[in-house]
């Protein structure tokens, strides 16, 4: 075919009955990434008429998060590449950004040269709802989970909200990407899980534990562990929980890791947890405040705990970006604190 012969005829017509059959929307684009031909489902997809498509430039007409960079499909089939599949966002005419599945292949003349690209496009807006809505429904089961924590543990109600809150901020000042953000802020909404199997009296004991009640205490992040690890997460959320009482220089529990052999997210959640927990009552102790707190980060900095992380926590609390609720403390006493 030739992009003259459009509208086709004869055995052609067979190939555009099986384009409009398809599900997927398909382009059909030249060299110069003009467009030249669309099935309906691009127009369903897109809300783009044909009129409005063919013999315009396809990064004007149906613009994806690749065009004009060197990653652009065109280009990359240009190199050499015959064959893409990629994710990528797609702007359609009502203005929202549909989510889709890009195969890209080359298009060839009959003498082989490479006269463009055909592009698919699989709409996956019906299951990034779907993961949405799951999405939404397993945070209410953590929040749940952690509400019942709480109510155990009256002594550290907040706690968990607290150390999240500062997660995600520290997570952000990290540059962590929103869907791993996500993932921590979850894990640390649980992060106390395991305790539902310490018995309530050792958690809300007054005065100093015994070398065993400590030991029972110490097994909260191996309980957490088996509670979840059969749970098939999109992120290391078992695994989180289970290394947040580990050191970077192996002096914590329950097996001793040391370095990058600790998940990054579990290095933020135990920077996050050790701030809250020192600044807050505690049954056996009172109320340090967060300039101790932040001084205890700063003496066990590339020793207990990860640089990187302290750096950004010490650089959110000190700038107020995230607010923990300690309305008894003043955030300036951080930059003292650091030094």
């Amino acid at each position: 075919m030739k992009w003259n012969d459009f509208p086709v005829q004869g055995a052609d017509l067979d190939l555009m009955q099986v384009l409009e059959a398809l599900p997927d929307a398909v382009m059909v684009i030249d060299t110069d990434c003009t467009v030249r031909l669309v099935n309906g489902a691009f127009t369903r997809l897109s809300g783009i008429e044909r009129s409005q498509a063919i013999g315009k430039k396809c990064h004007d007409v149906f613009p994806g998060n690749f065009c004009r960079t060197p990653a652009c499909p065109m280009n990359r089939i240009k190199e050499g590449v015959e064959n893409l599949r990629y994710e990528a966002d797609k702007h359609c005419a009502c203005g929202r950004s549909a989510p889709g599945i890009v195969t890209a292949r080359a298009y060839r003349s009959p003498d082989g040269a490479l006269a463009g690209m055909i592009e698919i496009v699989s709409d996956m807006t019906p299951l990034y709802e779907s993961r949405e809505r799951f999405r939404k429904a397993m945070g209410g089961v953590i929040q749940a989970m952690s509400m019942t924590i709480e109510k155990r543990y009256p002594y550290t109600a907040g706690h968990q909200r607290r150390v999240t809150k500062l997660c995600r901020a520290i997570a952000e000042e990290m540059g962590f990407s929103w869907e791993r953000t996500q993932g921590l802020r979850m894990a640390a909404a649980i992060h106390d899980l395991g305790k539902i199997l310490v018995p309530a009296a050792i958690l809300n004991k007054s005065g100093e534990m015994s070398e065993p009640e400590m030991a029972i205490i110490r097994f909260h992040p191996q309980a957490a562990y088996d509670i979840l690890k059969d749970i098939d997460f999109p992120w290391p959320i078992a695994q989180t929980i289970y290394q947040h009482h580990e050191r970077m220089d192996g002096s914590g529990y329950p097996r001793g890791l040391k370095g990058e052999a600790i998940l990054l997210e579990a290095r933020i959640l135990a920077v996050a947890d050790v701030v809250d927990a020192i600044t807050c009552f505690r049954p056996y102790r009172q109320s340090v405040g967060i300039e101790a707190a932040l001084a205890e980060l700063k003496s066990n900095r590339g020793k207990q705990f990860d640089e990187a992380v302290v750096d950004a926590c010490v650089h959110v609390v000190s700038t107020g970006r995230v607010d923990l609720g300690w309305s008894d403390q003043k955030i300036e006493a951080a930059d003292r604190a650091i030094g």
